[in-house]
Order: C-alpha cells, then sequence, then structure tokens
C-alpha cells in the first residue's frame, strides 16, 4: 500500500504530461491545418488574380491596337467596354485579398509567403505570385504605352481643329481656355475654311 502511495502521484505527473503532449500535438495539428487552409485560400487568390490579369493584359493590348489603328477610334469604345468588366472583377478580387491578408496580419503577400513553412503549396505559392508580379509589370507598361498614344491623339486632334479653325497653335480648348474667355476672331468650323 505505500509503494501504491509512492506511486500515485508519480502516474499522475505522467497522465497529466501525457495529457498536455497531447494538447500539444492537436495545438500543432490545429496550426498546421490552418496553414494549409490558408496557403490553399492564397493559391485559389493568386490563380484568380493571374486569369484576370492575362484578360487585362489581353484586352489593353487590342485597345493599344486599336489606338494604333489607321481607322482612329472606330473600335476604342468597344474596346473599352470589354475591358472594364475584367477590370471590375480585378478590383473585387483584390479587396478579397487585401480582407485574406488582414486575418492573416500580414502587410502583403510577400509578408504572408515569407511566414508558411517551405512545402509543395508553398512552391506553388511562390510561383504564382512571381507570375502576378510579372502580369502587373506587364499591364503597368501597356497602360502607360496606351496613355502615350492617347496623348498624342490629343495633340492631333488639338492640330487639326487649329488649322481648321486658323488660329494660333496653343492649346485653346482646355478648361484654363474656357475660363479665360479667349474669343476667336473667326467662328469654329466657319464654312469658309
Amino acid at each position: 500500500m505505500a509503494r501504491a502511495a509512492k506511486l500515485f502521484p508519480i502516474a499522475r505527473i505522467l497522465i497529466l504530461m501525457h495529457k498536455s503532449f497531447l494538447l500539444e500535438e492537436k495545438a500543432a495539428a490545429i496550426r498546421l491545418t490552418d496553414e494549409v487552409d490558408s496557403m490553399d485560400e492564397a493559391v485559389r487568390l493568386l490563380r484568380a488574380q493571374v486569369l484576370l490579369s492575362n484578360q487585362c493584359l489581353e484586352k489593353i493590348k487590342a485597345l493599344k491596337n486599336n489606338l494604333q489603328a489607321e481607322d482612329k477610334g472606330a473600335n476604342i469604345v468597344a474596346a473599352v467596354q470589354s475591358l472594364e468588366p475584367a477590370l471590375l472583377e480585378l478590383g473585387k478580387l483584390e479587396k478579397e485579398k487585401r480582407d485574406f491578408l488582414h486575418k492573416q496580419s500580414a502587410r502583403d503577400m510577400r509578408t504572408f509567403i515569407s511566414r508558411m513553412p517551405p512545402s509543395e503549396e508553398w512552391e506553388i505559392l511562390v510561383h504564382l505570385f512571381h507570375r502576378t508580379q510579372e502580369f502587373e509589370q506587364s499591364m503597368r507598361g501597356e497602360i502607360s504605352a496606351a496613355k502615350l498614344l492617347l496623348e498624342r491623339g490629343k495633340k492631333y486632334v488639338d492640330y487639326n481643329v487649329n488649322v481648321m479653325t486658323r488660329t494660333v497653335a496653343n492649346n485653346t480648348y482646355n478648361q484654363e481656355a474656357a475660363e479665360s474667355g479667349s474669343q476667336r476672331g473667326i467662328k469654329m468650323f466657319d464654312s469658309s475654311v
């Protein structure tokens, strides 16, 4: 009996240690499950971003080609209208990604990825992240080229209007000129031109 009394506290300690070990294992399994779920969600978001970015890039290139075309604007409205839904979807996805990162307490996707343990899913996540960055850089380049074409088109229109109205070659069609009330000697689009 005395021996059993001595063993009882040791058995209790062993049982408590075993329970503690089981709780730690369960917590680790939950953390691992949360990490896997988080990585799965990040992969889903980045895959969707890659697909939408590719759509947007194609549509931006089509818009740029329309701006360069000889018919000068015949299909621009259709190109812009086809681009708008993809941009709206990309905006929604970006909000969803921000919410996800906020829930993960990560500043950006790079920070989130750096916190994840290396695995096959992690490699997929890194690859998708780099693809999204490539698409974003390509879109920036195409957008700046389209902006340049629009600026040149505006200058071309201003020049032609100036030629038709026989005005001095300055920008008389902007907001400042309209507010200053500058008057021309002849009417715009005079029939004698």
